[in-house]
């Protein structure tokens, strides 16, 4: 008896151990789900910064502590920016990024930084966060290792706290950018093995530095990986330097053919969104209300916001655009230009396409080789006309539209008190199903508007009802 009662009791025990063990790894299988479901959702780590000295540290030791808590990956690339705050003695106060890159099984990770010394010694980490990441070289994080080994930040500060009596500064790193003034840009030339013995303590030769900058007097622009340093805080004093690694410049007529081309590209792709007929007219109603990746109406024609210029493209060789040749008070007189050869060579086709009337270009589109409508809105956008070719443009009239037969005004009109007369603003036609539809409106940017229609090419137009 006495030996049953000692074997059951072993067995209580052995079955008493298996039932611990087992819920430890039932709740260490618990943990480590939850643990690993945090990092495949977007969510906040806390992570301490054990490297807090800018001075001693730097950027790597920020991302050092990032790695070694959460693995990051081998190339990082910034969502928006990289942003350090620090005292004047390098204790940093404040981080702000946004970056990402590619896992080691290549799948794409975002981690969103934020930290604040006077909250908490920990930075909090959101993985995972929406983003766009398309991985431009121009915002690799690399450059800004190659900066500031070349900059003396610690002799920089102390001067800087000496003549501003500041306390707090800070660095702010966006990739590649483009500079058209030499105010406060500092060059460094990593590529250099020495630098020369006249360089200041930011690591900076004076023949080096006047050599890109002085260029700029001449316009065009600067480009290249660049970091700014600040004075900030409430004691904020406005000083600013922004060190450029490596820059290339690049003269204001090679910028303007640039900016062209781009736009040829710009205007080839959205007049791709039309379809057409069997006889080559575009039918663009599919594009109308929509909105491209900026949230504005989409358009079958591109705006040029450096000159104010607008394209169209009919086809990938086919295009024009109304050039503008002069410009006073917010209103711009146009040419209109043709292309045969994809935008390579540009010819006149009419000098003077709105019969003398200036204002700001509403829009340009042609529905195949000779019929085509421009759009002149005054700068005020209270009002805009059409204007109507059947030869390619060698003649424009302007579109009458017969008002009169107006039998019914949109339920706003009564609300604000409008009349037949406060519609006035031309939008550029639609085409659908072999008909032209012009909406007309009270203003740019209403939507409540009455339409008339034409069945023959614009020759002539009819009421058809109000539209919202």
């Amino acid at each position: 008896m006495k030996r049953e009662n000692t074997r059951k009791k072993y067995q209580l025990k052995n079955w008493l151990k298996a039932g611990m063990i087992l819920l430890l790894v039932c709740l260490g299988g618990l943990y480590f789900f939850k643990t690993s479901e945090r990092f495949q959702k977007s969510d906040e780590v806390k992570i301490t910064l054990k490297h807090d000295n800018f001075f001693d540290d730097s950027v790597a030791g920020i991302l050092e502590d990032l790695d070694n808590e959460i693995g990051l990956p081998k190339k990082i690339y910034l969502v928006n920016h990289f942003n350090v705050t620090f005292y004047a003695t390098g204790e940093i106060a404040a981080i702000d990024t946004f970056f990402y890159g590619e896992d080691e099984n290549g799948e794409t990770r975002t981690y969103l930084v934020d930290y604040n010394r006077k909250k908490s010694s920990k930075m909090t980490v959101y993985i995972n966060n929406y983003a766009k990441t398309d991985y431009e070289e121009d915002m690799c994080l690399t450059p800004l290792f190659e900066l500031l080994g070349n900059i003396k930040v610690k002799e920089r500060v102390d001067s800087w706290a000496e003549e501003t009596k500041s306390h707090t500064f800070g660095i702010s790193y966006s990739g590649k950018r483009a500079f058209t003034s030499a105010d406060s840009l500092q060059v460094i030339n990593a590529e250099s093995a020495d630098i020369d013995e006249n360089e200041d303590i930011d690591g900076n030769a004076d023949t080096n530095e006047n050599s890109i900058l002085s260029q700029l007097e001449y316009g065009g622009e600067v480009t290249g990986f660049a970091v700014t340093f600040s004075t900030g805080g409430e004691e904020n004093t406005g000083e600013i330097i922004t060190y450029i690694i490596n820059p290339k410049y690049t003269s204001a007529a090679v910028l303007v053919q640039q900016n062209r081309q781009e736009q040829i590209e710009k205007a080839k792709n959205s007049s791709g969104d039309a379809t057409g007929d069997k006889n080559g007219n575009k039918d663009n109603s599919t594009i109308s209300g929509s909105e491209d990746e900026e949230g504005e109406e989409a358009t079958p024609w591109t705006e040029n916001r450096e000159d104010g210029s607008v394209y169209f493209f009919l086809d990938d060789n086919t295009g024009y655009r109304l050039l503008v040749a002069d410009a006073a008070a917010g209103s711009r007189f146009y040419e209109l230009e043709m292309t045969k050869d994809g935008g390579q060579s540009w010819n006149q086709q009419n000098a003077d396409p709105f019969d003398g009337n200036i204002g700001v270009a509403e829009g340009i589109e042609f529905y195949n080789e000779n019929l085509g409508v421009i759009g002149l809105a005054g700068a005020s956008g209270d009002y805009s006309t059409l204007y109507l070719t059947q030869d390619g443009g060698k003649t424009f009239s302007m579109i009458e539209l017969s008002m009169d037969e107006v039998t019914e005004l949109p339920d706003t009109a009564a609300e604000y008190g409008f009349s037949i007369s406060d519609y006035d603003y031309c939008k550029m036609p639609q085409q659908k199903d072999g008909k032209l539809i012009i909406k007309v409106i009270s203003a740019m940017g209403e939507n409540d508007g009455i339409l008339f229609e034409s069945i023959d090419s614009g020759n002539t137009w009819n009421y058809s009802g109000i539209s919202y």
